[in-house]
Formats: structure tokens, sequence, C-alpha cells
């Protein structure tokens, strides 16, 4: 499994990451990105679980967020 960050509070809504990675992103109605399943909260970051043939879709939001809140751990 891979892990995943998310700074939603900082997201600008691009909807880049809910548009390359639909099963992990959905756009909610505040305009932000969410991750779908977030299984911890610890300060401004949101965590959340990838599963390893993710892995290219999730670099792939990782690195065109324009804001730089995405992380992808192995």
């Amino acid at each position: 499994m891979l892990r995943i960050s998310h700074k939603r509070m900082e997201c600008i809504g691009c909807m880049l990451c809910a548009e390359v990675a639909p099963n992990y992103w959905s756009m909610q109605e505040d305009g932000l990105a969410q991750l779908r399943s977030v299984t911890e909260v610890r300060q401004n970051l949101e965590w959340g679980e990838g599963f390893a043939e993710d892995h290219d879709i999730l670099k792939e939001a990782e690195e065109g967020c324009p804001v730089d809140i995405i992380k992808v751990i192995e």
C-alpha cells in the first residue's frame, strides 16, 4: 500500500487530482478536493492509502498539483 497525504485546506480547487485519480479524490461543494477515504487526520494533513497498481496516477496527481499539497509515500 502507498500512503497519501493531502493538505485539503490549501487546495485551490484546480480539479487535477480528481480528474487524474477519481477513485481517490472528489470535488466537494466548497470547491476543494477531498480524499475519498481518509484514514487519519493530523494537524493540517489528511492521510489515505493507495494501491500499488495505482502508483502512476497517484504520482501524476502529486506532480501535477500546482500548489504541491499532495504527497505519495511508498
